[in-house]
C-alpha cells in the first residue's frame, strides 16, 4: 500500500467509523491539518540504511582470519577535517587519488590490539557508496596474531575531536562464536568522545553486548533526539494544569489524577511509535522519509500550540497515538542504520524500543514531578508556559521549512553546541 493510500483509503468499515473521530470535530480537524500538511514533503525516495553523523566499522571474524572495513560519510569527513572547498576536498572522482590520505587517517584513527600484541591494519580495497552524500568503504584484513584473540581492545577516535556528537559504531557481519551469520550486522560496540577505547569479546558476550549497545542507542535517541524530547515536553507541561471556564489554565488540586491523564497520553505515544517502529523495521509499512521528519515536527508544532489554544478538547489520546506513530518511523529510519538483520533483529529491535521507552519514562519521572510542585506559581502558568510554547512553535517550524525543502540553518547543532558550553 502506498502512502497516499494510507491517507486517502475510502469507504471506511463500520468499527472505522465508530471510533475515528470526524472531520468536524477539533481532533479531526487537527489530525487532517497535520496530514495534509506533512504532505507537502512527499517523495518516493526510501530510508536510507546509512547516516551522516555516523562511523562505522565492520568486522567478519573466521576461525583464522580478521577483516572487516571502514565506512565515513564524506559529508562528516570534509567539513571536519576542513576539506570543504578546498583542493584536498575527498569526492566520489578522486576517492582513487585520494585514498592514501584516507588510509594514513584510519591508521592514525583506530587502533586494534589483543592480549598477543597489536594487530596490523592492511587495507585491501576501496569503493563509493552512493548513500546521503556518499560514503568512502575502505576494505582490510587484520595481521599480527597466531590465534584469533578472544578479546579485541579497540580505541576509536574517528572525528571525535572535531565532532564530539559524532557517533562509530562497531558491527559483526559474520562471528560463528557468537551466533553471528550471513552478514547479519550485529551491532557490538558503540563509541563516543568519552568512550574511545572499549573491549570486544569474540567468544561469547557479543549477544549481550549489542543488545546493551542497542538499548543505550535507543535511550540516547529519545533524550538527545530534540523534536522527540520536545514533543513529550508539549504534552508535559500543561500535565499539571486544567483549563478553566473562561480558558485559563489553573492549577490541578491533585496529584493522582493529573498523573493518571498524562499516563493515558504517554501509553498512547508509545503504543503509537511502538507500532510503526515495529512495521517499519519489518518492512510491511514504510513512508518517506522527508515526509516523516515534516510531520515530526508538526507534531510538536501541535502540541505546543493545544497549550495556547484548546485544539484537543476531548479524546487528546487519539491525537497523541497519531502523532507517536510518526514518531515510529522515524525511530526506524535510525534504527535502519544499525544495519541489524537475520536472527537477532527482534532482538535488537526489542532493545531499542525498550531503551526509547525507558527515555520516556525518565522524562516524566524527571518533570512531572517538579512541575507539580510549581503548579500554583503565577508567573509559571502567565510567563513560562505561553513562552516555552511559543519557543517550541518556532523551532517546529523551522524544523519543517528545513525538512520539507532540504535546507540546513543548523538549529540542531547550535541547540547542542549551546548546552555543551552551559553544562557543568
Amino acid at each position: 500500500m502506498s502512502g497516499l493510500e494510507l491517507f486517502y483509503r475510502t469507504k471506511p468499515t463500520a468499527a472505522e467509523r465508530r471510533i475515528a473521530p470526524t472531520a468536524s470535530t477539533p481532533v479531526g480537524k487537527a489530525l487532517r491539518w497535520m496530514l495534509c500538511i506533512a504532505l507537502i514533503a512527499f517523495s518516493t525516495g526510501p530510508m536510507g540504511a546509512h547516516n551522516t553523523g555516523e562511523s562505522y566499522l565492520y568486522l567478519q571474524v573466521y576461525p583464522e582470519s580478521l577483516g572487516g572495513r571502514f565506512e565515513i560519510a564524506l559529508s562528516d569527513l570534509n567539513p571536519a577535517l576542513g576539506l570543504s572547498g578546498t583542493e584536498g576536498e575527498i569526492t566520489e572522482d578522486n576517492l582513487d587519488a585520494r585514498i592514501g590520505f584516507l588510509h594514513d587517517y584510519y591508521l592514525e584513527h583506530v587502533k586494534l590490539s589483543s592480549e598477543q600484541g597489536p594487530l596490523a591494519i592492511e587495507f585491501t580495497t576501496h569503493e563509493y557508496l552512493q548513500a546521503h552524500d556518499g560514503f568512502a568503504l575502505l576494505s582490510f584484513d587484520l595481521s599480527g596474531f597466531d590465534d584469533v584473540p578472544d578479546v579485541l581492545t579497540v580505541d576509536y577516535s574517528v572525528l571525535f575531536d572535531e565532532d564530539p556528537d559524532h557517533r562509530g559504531y562497531l558491527l559483526i557481519e559474520h562471528n560463528w562464536a557468537t551466533g553471528t551469520f550471513a552478514n547479519e550486522n550485529q551491532i557490538a560496540l558503540v563509541f563516543s568522545s568519552g568512550g574511545r577505547r572499549q573491549q570486544l569479546d569474540l567468544t561469547s558476550s557479543g549477544r549481550l553486548r549489542g543488545f546493551i549497545a542497542v538499548l543505550v542507542l535507543g535511550l540516547e535517541h529519545m533524550l538527545f533526539g530534540f523534536d522527540h524530547a520536545l514533543f513529550l515536553i508539549a504534552l508535559l507541561l500543561p500535565a499539571v494544569l486544567v483549563r478553566g471556564t473562561d480558558g485559563a489554565w489553573q492549577p490541578v488540586d491533585e496529584f493522582k489524577p493529573a498523573f493518571l491523564d498524562l499516563a493515558k497520553l504517554v501509553v498512547a505515544y508509545i503504543v503509537g511509535y511502538s507500532l510503526t517502529l515495529a512495521l517499519a523495521a519489518l518492512g510491511a509499512l514504510r513512508l518517506p522519509e522527508r515526509l516523516v521528519e515534516v510531520a515530526i515536527a508538526l507534531t510538536v508544532a501541535l502540541a505546543a500550540a493545544n497549550i495556547l489554544i484548546p485544539l484537543f478538547r476531548s479524546r487528546k489520546w487519539i491525537v497523541v497515538l497519531v502523532c507517536g506513530w510518526f514518531h515510529g518511523f522515524g525511530f526506524a529510519a535510525a534504527i535502519s542504520g544499525l544495519g541489524v538483520l537475520g536472527e537477532n533483529f527482534g532482538l535488537s529491535l526489542f532493545a531499542f524500543d525498550l531503551g526509547i521507552g525507558v527515555g520516556v519514562l525518565f522524562i516524566v519521572a524527571v518533570l512531572f514531578p517538579a512541575l507539580f510542585l510549581i503548579r500554583r506559581v503565577a508567573i509559571y502558568r502567565n510567563l513560562v508556559l505561553p513562552v516555552a510554547a511559543i519557543v517550541m512553535i518556532l523551532v517546529s517550524c523551522v524544523w519543517m521549512v528545513e525538512r520539507a525543502f532540504g535546507l540546513d540553518f543548523h538549529l540542531t547543532k547550535r541547540v547542542k553546541s549551546l548546552l555543551r558550553t552551559v553544562s557543568p
